[in-house]
């Protein structure tokens, strides 16, 4: 039976390769490398004036200020302020690397101890910039290492320098390729799902807050038709009495029976607001039923040819809380219980006096068991993008979670005894349930 398969090369996910926030500041890259050129002044400073080493100051001085004047330039002839691209700040961090490479050979190669720096630059780039910079920066890193390896020039030294043994100096070419490449794919995955979460998150908070505009909204209006109802039948009743007593002419008494006539169809209107969302009693806004919650979030997917079934399993009637946290996340899970049922989804509620649980099922391919623990974080569908339709980009149960788990539930993914996808929602009852004691103004779990 097929699945809801998914392997990584599947997931929908945000890759590096796409801008990050606008791009690199300039002066980043300039304030990372004043304090490079620093680090490199000091150390020509202890070595050459404290210990006394030859440091070959005709080549070492010259390329630590080439590096300086160029910094110089950029911190006083352009904006600092500019977002660069990541081929400009590929470019940036390519001469970094080369500069650093050129001063390690003139002292010594591998064997000078700075030579860890050679992984800076990647580290840079893999936390800031997109997959093909860092690839770019790692092969010129490892060429760069390559070559630190067989440099001419001994480690500055008080008299004869120290002879490296070649299988030594191998090993410390191998650490410190291997080092370069770890740290850089770590920074790498860290970086991208540090993007990831942040985007998700803040889909999360736009999704909330466009659910508390509606119950805002809604609230509004039905306080509105229970304000205006007072007025209306004023109107209404005052229009009837000049009506009756009208000895007038004909078109203005046909003016007055429009006036009554249009005024009863706005007290209907009103009517029907009011027996909808029981406007008048500010209860209706703080705590509703569990089933009568679970109906309305479910509501905008019952007409996509899918049956909604609702079961209710408790002992008395349960009233909870109305949190538009509540609504948004259910609906997110109904809708993606609908998009792969085959003709049913069931919403169960159960409540004892501990906890009260929700389990939504359908009847469809259910979830690849090699994925139901990666289900919950952000971008990871497996609905691909097709021409003219919506394939998801995978925040949908993200954000179900994310809201649930504010209103203090656990949230299980699953399989149904029918093979099909099952999700879990439980809260400690005292979470959910509404206390007639509580203030009317808070209406969140």
């Amino acid at each position: 039976m097929p699945t809801r398969k998914e392997t990584d090369d599947d997931l929908i996910l945000f890759d590096l390769d796409m801008p990050h926030g606008g791009g690199v500041r300039l002066g980043t890259l300039v304030m990372i490398r004043w304090m490079g050129i620093a680090g490199q002044l000091l150390a020509l400073i202890v070595v050459g004036a404290v210990l006394r080493f030859d440091l070959h100051l005709h080549l070492t001085l010259p390329i630590v200020l080439v590096s300086a004047l160029i910094n110089m330039w950029f911190s006083f002839r352009v904006d600092k302020n500019t977002r660069l691209n990541d081929r400009q700040s590929t470019a940036h961090l390519a001469f970094d690397l080369i500069h650093l490479a050129a001063l390690l050979f003139v002292t010594g190669g591998l064997a000078n101890p700075f030579a860890l720096l050679m992984i800076s630059p990647t580290s840079v780039s893999a936390s800031i910039l997109g997959r093909r910079s860092t690839k770019y920066l790692i092969i010129l890193s490892l060429a760069l290492v390559t070559a630190l390896a067989f440099t001419p020039f001994p480690l500055p030294w008080d008299g004869t320098p120290p002879r490296i043994d070649p299988l030594l100096l191998a090993g410390l070419w191998i650490a410190l390729c291997f080092t370069l490449v770890f740290l850089a794919l770590y920074m790498a995955r860290v970086g991208r799902e540090g993007r990831h979460r942040a985007r998700a998150l803040a889909a999360t908070q736009a999704a909330l807050e466009h659910e508390q505009r509606l119950a805002a909204l809604g609230t509004l209006a039905a306080a509105a038709a229970h304000e205006l109802g007072t007025p209306l039948g004023t109107i209404l009743l005052a229009s009837k009495d000049l009506l009756e007593t009208w000895e007038g002419d004909a078109n203005s008494k046909a003016d007055l029976e429009l006036i009554v006539q249009e005024t009863s169809r706005c007290r209907d209107i009103l009517s029907q607001l009011r027996e909808h969302r029981q406007a008048g009693s500010a209860e209706h806004f703080t705590h509703i039923e569990l089933e009568a919650l679970l109906r309305e979030a479910a509501a905008p997917h019952e007409e996509r040819g899918i049956t909604i079934k609702f079961v209710a399993d408790g002992v008395g009637v349960l009233r909870v809380k109305r949190s538009p946290e509540f609504i948004h996340a259910v609906r997110n899970i109904v809708e993606n219980a609908v998009g792969y049922a085959n003709s049913l989804v069931q919403v169960s509620a159960g409540w004892d006096e501990e906890t009260v649980s929700i389990t939504i099922v359908d009847d469809g391919p259910g979830f690849d068991p090699q994925i139901i623990r990666r289900l919950g974080e952000p971008y990871v569908t497996t609905r691909h993008p097709t021409p003219g339709r919506d394939g998801g980009l995978g925040l949908g149960l993200f954000i179900a979670k994310t809201l649930l788990e504010r209103t203090g539930a656990t949230v299980e993914f699953g399989m149904g005894s029918t093979g099909g996808a099952e999700i879990l929602i439980e809260w400690p009852r005292h979470r959910l349930e509404f206390a007639p004691n509580e203030p009317q103004q808070d209406k969140k779990a």
